[in-house]
């Protein structure tokens, strides 16, 4: 909000110009053009279309004005066209600030529940580097989230997922969603029982609907070992190659009945390189015209791969810039990309086998 004085400056710098536009056609100038549009457009973006709307009509009495005085320079004809002009020009501009301005101030009023589902700073268990990026396809707050928890016995909890839809009301099953997971966290070591707390608990409070929620459930244990699964969620990648760590059987989105069906549970050995996590904003990303290929998890592998041993921070970095740039700027989808991996380049534990098993919990 511009202070009193800079309103003052503005209101001064608008008259001051309708006053100079008088005098332009008061001194009888051949042609002058539409000069009376750069007070109008000033006040219209410093005021809205009420300030423009009473810049326009006080812009037209001198261009009224000065077309009886100076007949040769402009006709009645042009003159009222150009009184029509500056009155639309004004209303249109107007009304178009105005919601501008509008959905700016929602965009400010939504930040903080935005940052809540996706923090700009990622939190820093003791045993591991992590790293975010979270970029929004719209200026508005969608359903891509991520969280980081302290787990049962000293486990750490990552978590992404992605609601179906956007605006608000993706934004608020994701909070809810995000909220029961960092409720049952503490007491639960297990992935998939998770998942199971969380798409009943969104059943209950929304019932069955298509708006559905994916989402990929990691416990980074103390030993070194990796539980996961997923409802319908793109798997971890290993930042060395952007190779699937694990294949266990995914399970139906989460918030579409009330029991998820077929789900296992991935255990491995924590890859030295680290893991990325992410949401299809990323593997979705591709230039506007809808005639060319997405991004895809092939062209991530290469990314990865050509970072050569990157840390997280540098992986979800070098990511983001990446399918921006291959987006021309315009994402169609939101984008959300954890990495991590271990803060110990020496493991302590032997003999662990890269992946041990797979286990159904159906």
């Amino acid at each position: 909000m511009p202070t009193s004085e800079q309103r003052d400056l503005r209101i001064g710098a608008v008259a001051a110009a309708v006053i100079a536009c008088a005098a332009v056609r008061l001194a009888g100038v051949t042609n002058p053009g539409p000069i009376e549009l750069i007070p109008v457009l000033a006040a219209a973006w410093w005021f809205g279309r009420s300030a423009a709307l009473v810049v326009a009509g006080a812009a037209s009495v001198f261009v009224i004005v000065g077309a009886i005085i100076q007949s040769s320079a402009i006709g009645p004809a042009a003159a009222a066209g150009t009184c029509v002009a500056l009155v639309v020009v004004a209303h249109v501009a107007g009304v178009l600030v105005e919601a501008r301005h509008r959905q700016d101030r929602e965009l400010e009023r939504l930040r903080p529940l935005q940052n809540a589902l996706a923090p700009r700073d990622a939190p820093r268990p003791p045993l591991l580097d992590i790293a975010s990026r979270y970029v929004t396809a719209a200026p508005d707050v969608s359903g891509d989230f991520y969280l980081v928890a302290e787990g049962h016995n000293n486990a750490t909890v990552v978590v992404i997922g992605d609601v179906a839809g956007k605006g608000m009301e993706a934004a608020k099953r994701a909070t809810f969603v995000r909220a029961t997971l960092n409720a049952c966290a503490p007491y639960s070591e297990d992935p998939a029982h998770m998942l199971r707390i969380v798409n009943a608990e969104l059943v209950r409070q929304y019932g069955t609907s298509t708006q559905f929620v994916t989402m990929l459930c990691l416990v980074v244990h103390p030993d070194a070992k990796v539980s996961w699964c997923s409802a319908g969620h793109p798997p971890p990648l290993s930042l060395a190659d952007g190779a699937p760590i694990g294949a266990p059987s995914v399970g139906f989105p989460l918030g579409i009945a009330p029991e998820i069906q077929g789900i296992e549970v991935a255990t491995i050995g924590l890859p030295e390189s680290g893991i990325l996590l992410y949401t299809d904003g990323l593997t979705d990303a591709r230039p506007p015209g809808g005639t060319f290929q997405p991004f895809g998890a092939n062209r991530v592998a290469m990314f990865l791969r050509e970072m050569h041993d990157p840390t997280p921070d540098e992986a979800v970095e070098g990511l983001t810039n990446a399918a921006q740039v291959f987006a021309r700027g315009t994402l169609p989808d939101d984008l959300c990309v954890v990495a991590l991996r271990s803060r110990f380049t020496e493991h302590w534990y032997r003999g662990q086998p890269v992946l041990e098993h797979v286990r159904s919990t159906a």
